[in-house]
């Protein structure tokens, strides 16, 4: 009887590692779309940015400008570089408060809009990235992915090379982000680290 119960278990257990092969097999991997430098964010000049301390409001966004890389592309992922602010010195992070990601099409059409706690993404002590998994999302040619950062996760921002796809989302326009910095009397290209990433 033992060695019964044993070969069923073992064979209950081939099954479940079947499935699980099978599984992994038809999800094709995913397609990433970056608008930055390109570079390994380990060796950018990164530095982390919120609208809502900037501006105090709720409602504006930090968008990124993506392309589609062919018709039909299924968007099914958000990833931002941000942080929630981990004290150090008191070694506690922040109470959870919420981030909201639109998807938006060329003409700031609304398509998607999701919104969570900052810290079921961004808790780490110095920042990391966040994946947001979104339903599979069908967009062809250009579309917008807007984080709200609403004072809960600053965005990560690369200070250099820009690549002209990051905008200010506010009042229903997007608007270059250069002139956030303009306290400094210089013009700072800055990319928001976003990616999109699909099949």
């Amino acid at each position: 009887m033992k060695n019964i119960s044993t070969l069923a278990g073992l064979c209950c257990l081939a099954l479940c590692f079947v499935a699980v092969i099978a599984e992994a097999a038809e999800k094709p991997e995913l397609t990433t779309l970056r608008q930055d430098s390109g570079k390994n964010y380990s060796d950018m000049n990164l530095t982390f940015f919120s609208s809502y301390e900037t501006f105090g409001s709720l409602s504006i966004g930090e968008a990124v400008k993506f392309t589609a890389p062919k018709s039909g592309w299924k968007l099914q992922a958000v990833r931002v570089v941000g942080w929630s602010e981990y004290n150090e010195s008191t070694q506690t992070y922040p109470r959870d408060r919420n981030i909201m990601i639109e998807v938006r099409d060329s003409d700031l059409n609304l398509l998607y809009k999701f919104a969570d706690a900052q810290n079921n993404y961004f808790l780490s002590p110095s920042g990391k990235i966040g994946e947001i998994e979104i339903p599979a999302l069908s967009v062809t040619g250009d579309f917008y992915v807007v984080f709200y950062d609403r004072g809960a996760a600053g965005i990560g921002v690369e200070q250099s090379e820009s690549s002209g796809n990051s905008f200010i989302f506010i009042g229903g326009d997007m608007v270059p982000p250069e002139s956030v910095f303009e306290d400094t009397n210089e013009t700072v290209k800055i990319n928001w680290l976003i990616e999109a990433a699909g099949n």
